[in-house]
């Protein structure tokens, strides 16, 4: 009886299987869909994290009366330690910050390194003129490229 079952069971996994393969190859994406959801995935990464940059900024401008950089906005507990460093690396994507006791930028680029290639394609600016996120498909973002 118990071998019986395993047989059973053992076609109906490779049922599943040949099934899974199949949609797969029969999607006009097919496995190459993984890449492009994983690149809009780092790049949605990129944008939420600028809009918690931009939240720690605004608190700090709050509180302390001037923005920060990385390194003080952690040390004020404003970020987490991943932000520590002058250009932090998250999921892909680099970020740049200047900041005075009156103004902000920061960019978030693709970066590549040698155990994470690039997913993400475009480049995000945010200042603190208005908090908009800007973004440029091919170079670094700044105030004058489009809107988000």
């Amino acid at each position: 009886m118990t071998n019986r079952f395993q047989v059973k069971s053992g076609i109906w996994l490779l049922l599943l299987v040949w099934c899974l393969l199949a949609a797969c190859s029969n999607s006009s994406e097919g496995v190459r869909a993984l890449p492009k959801a994983v690149g809009a995935a780092d790049e949605g990464s990129a944008i939420q994290t600028l809009r918690t940059i931009a939240t720690a900024q605004t608190e700090a401008k709050a509180t302390r009366g001037a923005y920060g950089d990385f390194d003080s906005l952690v040390q004020a507990g404003f970020l987490d330690q991943r932000f520590t460093g002058s250009n932090p690396t998250m999921r892909g994507y680099r970020f740049a910050m200047t900041a005075s006791e009156n103004e902000f930028i920061v960019n978030a680029d693709p970066q590549t390194t040698q155990t994470a290639p690039v997913t993400g394609s475009r480049h995000f600016y945010l200042d603190s003129t208005d908090n908009a996120i800007h973004v440029n498909p091919s170079q670094p973002a700044t105030k004058q490229d489009p809107l988000l």
